[in-house]
């Protein structure tokens, strides 16, 4: 019995951690659209609040792995599990990174380029909404999960071709002396940061298809 009660905690705290990831998504949108419109108090205090979510997702992963440790699950699953958690939380980091990296900045945001910007969280959020549906599927439609890592894939490859072009018009509007040195080398880091959200959501759902793998046997 004490066995399944250290099962269900863990997927309690697991269903916690991925609701605080897409917590800090959803601050990091809000965070994005105050950079839009130059509102640099308001990227401080979510920024501030993103790092607060961000801490709070570390101690339920730590929680989890205490649990993994005093022997939640079976052994040939317990490494896999613990190996997703920290994959998740990985995407946790790097948008906290990102909050950061724009509130460091206090650049103004160049209007032009808004609508790109725009596409690309949006296309990340999917991702990372995708992923957060992915992990919940694993315990109920092995094949629903699998088509959701197929879906991560694709999102993430849309981010990666909004990320080019973003990139490739910064380059070409600071050749054009349309913007400084300093903005041009921030808004190209903010934009990298942005895209490895998805990366490490996609990283995340390789994981979750190594136990989907596992489980068909």
């Amino acid at each position: 019995m004490k066995f399944f009660i250290k099962e269900g905690k863990v997927e309690k705290y697991g269903r916690r951690h991925l609701d605080k990831v897409m917590e800090c998504y959803l601050k990091l949108e809000e965070l994005m659209e105050a950079f839009y419109s130059g509102d640099c108090r308001s990227v401080s205090r979510l920024a501030r609040e993103i790092a607060v979510s961000e801490h709070e997702a570390d101690e339920i992963r730590r929680k989890m792995e205490l649990e993994f440790y005093e022997g939640a699950f079976l052994p040939f699953d317990r490494e896999d599990r613990i190996m997703l958690v920290e994959s998740i939380d990985k995407v946790a980091d790097v948008i906290e990174s990102t909050a950061f990296t724009v509130s460091l900045g206090r650049v103004s945001f160049p209007s032009g380029f808004r609508e790109d910007f725009q596409r690309m969280m949006d296309v990340t959020g999917k991702t990372v909404h995708a992923l957060k549906e992915c992990v919940e599927l694993l315990e109920r439609d092995l094949g629903e999960a699998m088509r959701k890592v197929h879906e991560i894939e694709g999102l993430e490859d849309k981010v990666d071709t909004i990320e080019r072009k973003i990139i490739t018009d910064l380059y070409s509007a600071y050749r054009e002396k349309e913007m400084g040195v300093i903005k041009f080398m921030d808004m190209k880091e903010i934009t990298r940061k942005i895209g490895n959200i998805s990366d490490r959501a996609e990283d995340a759902s390789d994981r979750a298809l190594i136990i989907i793998a596992k489980r068909r046997g």
